[in-house]
This record gives C-alpha cells, sequence and structure tokens, in this order.
C-alpha cells in the first residue's frame, strides 16, 4: 500500500509552482504517490551525479543545493525551505544530478520518484502547461540573478537575497533568515568577511540583529530601500 501522505503535505504540493495550475484531485494522486524521508543535519541527500530519479518538496528543516570546486572549495545555489521542491528537473529528463544537496538541519522531505510522476503524468496531460510555468519561472530566475550580478553592488545583493530567503519569527514578528554568514557568502558569491563587513553595516544602522547563525531583519522597509 502507497504511503500515505501527512496531513498537510497535499497542501505543500498544491503551493508547488509545478502545480498550481492543476485541480485539487490531480494534488492529491500525486500527494499519495509519494513517501517521506528524513535527514539529519549535514547529511547528504543527494550528490553531484547521482541519478536523477525524483523531486524533494520540504516539509520541514531547510537543504542547500550546491556544488564542489576542484579544490575542493564549496558555491551554493540556492537554500529550500518549507514548501519549496528540488530536484524537479530530474522528473523531466531523467538525467544525473547536477549538483549536491544536504540537509542544513533536521528536515523532513516528501520524495516522489520520477517513475511515479511520469504515470502520473500520463494519466494528467493537462499538467504539461504546468511544467512549462516551472520551466519559465527558473529561467526568470537565473536571468534576475544574473543581472543582479551585474548591476547591483554586494550591499543591494545582500538586502534582496535576505528578504528572499527570511521568514516570519511568529505571525507579527520580524524575518529571520536562519543563515550563517559562511552560507550568505556562498550564496553571493563573496567570502564571509565581506558578508560580515555588509551585515555589521546594516547592523549598526538598526536594520538587521546578527545572530548565530541568523539574521534578523528589524525594519523590513529600511532593508527593502537599500535594494
Amino acid at each position: 500500500m502507497a504511503a500515505r501522505p501527512a496531513n498537510d503535505t497535499g497542501a505543500l504540493l498544491r503551493e508547488l509552482p509545478l502545480l498550481a495550475r492543476l485541480g485539487d484531485s490531480d494534488v492529491r494522486a500525486l500527494a499519495v504517490d509519494g513517501r517521506p524521508r528524513r535527514f539529519g543535519a549535514g547529511e547528504i541527500i543527494f550528490r553531484e551525479g547521482d541519478p536523477g530519479d525524483s523531486m524533494h518538496v520540504v516539509v520541514e528543516g531547510e537543504v542547500r543545493i550546491g556544488v564542489l570546486s576542484g579544490s575542493g572549495e564549496e558555491a551554493t545555489f540556492a537554500l529550500f525551505g518549507r514548501g519549496e521542491c528540488f530536484g524537479e528537473l530530474a522528473l523531466l529528463d531523467g538525467r544525473s544530478r547536477s549538483a549536491n544537496a544536504v540537509a542544513t538541519k533536521p528536515t523532513k522531505t516528501w520524495l516522489v520518484t520520477r517513475t511515479a510522476f511520469r504515470k502520473w503524468l500520463r494519466e494528467r496531460p493537462d499538467a504539461a502547461s504546468a511544467l512549462l510555468e516551472t520551466l519559465s519561472l527558473r529561467l526568470r530566475r537565473t536571468n534576475e540573478n544574473l543581472s543582479d550580478l551585474m548591476f547591483l553592488d554586494l550591499q543591494q545583493r545582500l538586502a534582496k537575497r535576505l528578504l528572499e530567503i527570511a521568514h516570519p519569527v511568529t505571525p507579527s514578528g520580524p524575518l529571520r533568515a536562519s543563515v550563517t554568514q559562511a552560507e550568505l557568502g556562498a550564496l553571493l558569491g563573496v567570502s564571509r568577511e565581506s558578508v560580515n563587513k555588509q551585515l555589521n553595516a546594516l547592523a549598526r544602522a538598526g536594520l538587521v540583529r546578527i545572530g548565530r547563525g541568523s539574521v534578523t531583519i528589524l525594519d523590513e522597509a529600511g532593508v527593502r530601500a537599500g535594494v
């Protein structure tokens, strides 16, 4: 018997751009075909070059996507939290993984295999439009990142990335990005020291509070004004 999804898995799937335009019955069918996976902090979910045979949806925790250079230095492409998916391109082309995925904290995902996804897609051809939407969003995001790199200075790029990855601490509380300065540096393609310098400038201005492994945005409007 197929594993039953957690109560909120269907809702998380429904929020994905990949599935946003589909009916509830289509989303529920895909949720039932998945299974839960759990990973400890620092555990590798998959490595660059591994078979691309599944997509993961983050139910709780956080996942870092990146690659290693020949000298062993790591470049981080993205951090994914609750309600976000990674590895979905493998569902389309079945090619090997192009990056490493590592849980940065205790993490639970909902895994959908390529076999289950292709069967689901054959039974629901309207889902093809949702796949095109996802590919379009990915391309737009890549273009935006390239544009930021060309036209924004480091403080502007840092502020923008903090706003992208931060989440409310409480429903009415401030935004907090659970990320280390080294991870921010990897995301922005700069050193941890450069990130530290810019964060301290924001902290002196009263816009953020620097914590251990986190940055709390105290003045969201002020941070946005610097983007």
